[in-house]
């Protein structure tokens, strides 16, 4: 069989496909849905203006909501990874605690200093340095990651994990540099 022949056979050609989920993975369509979309498809999810980006971010993290867990704190470094691959971070915590937990949400930047800069056709000397959580501006409001975990009958941790809009992040500061000038 030809390769050619091979492809016309094959409907979807998925690389990269370590897991399944049912709301779909990171590489991974949601099997139920017709055209087996994911969180990487042809409409790009780093644009958070679209309502189907921040859609998509969610239907991964139900994905990995969808199991129970012995130890939720393991589960912390592959979620931050998950979201890094979207451009999305947060400040890890070392153990995760028994119901809510929220994590303000940085787009491209530091989890410590956000997105620090200016904007190259603004005089620095006017407006200064601006910095903030990469999101706000976008959207007019921050975002936060939010984590319940809940202990089940069987013992296991049950984790559910969805991003949602926040109060205003530390991050947002305005036009402070933050030096002692």
């Amino acid at each position: 069989m030809k390769f050619k022949q091979l492809l016309n056979k094959i409907s979807v050609l998925q690389e990269n496909a370590p897991e399944h989920t049912m709301g779909g993975g990171l590489f991974v369509g949601d099997p139920q849905h017709a055209n087996k979309g994911s969180i990487l498809s042809d409409k790009p999810t780093f644009n958070i203006k679209m309502p189907s980006s921040l859609n998509a971010i969610n239907a991964l993290l139900f994905g990995i909501s969808s199991r129970e867990y012995i130890d939720p704190d393991g589960l912390v470094p592959i979620l931050k990874t998950k979201l890094n691959h979207v451009g999305f971070d947060f400040e890890a915590p070392r153990t995760l605690n028994d119901g809510p937990n929220s994590f303000p949400l940085v787009q491209y930047g530091s989890t410590q200093l956000g997105v620090y800069g200016q904007n190259p056709y603004e005089d620095v000397n006017v407006k200064g340095f601006s910095q903030g959580d990469g999101i706000k501006e976008k959207l007019g409001h921050s975002l936060a990651l939010y984590v319940n975990v809940a202990t089940q009958p069987n013992y296991l941790k049950k984790v559910t994990m969805y991003i949602a809009p926040c109060a205003d992040s530390p991050l947002n500061t305005g036009s402070d540099c933050g030096c002692m000038h």
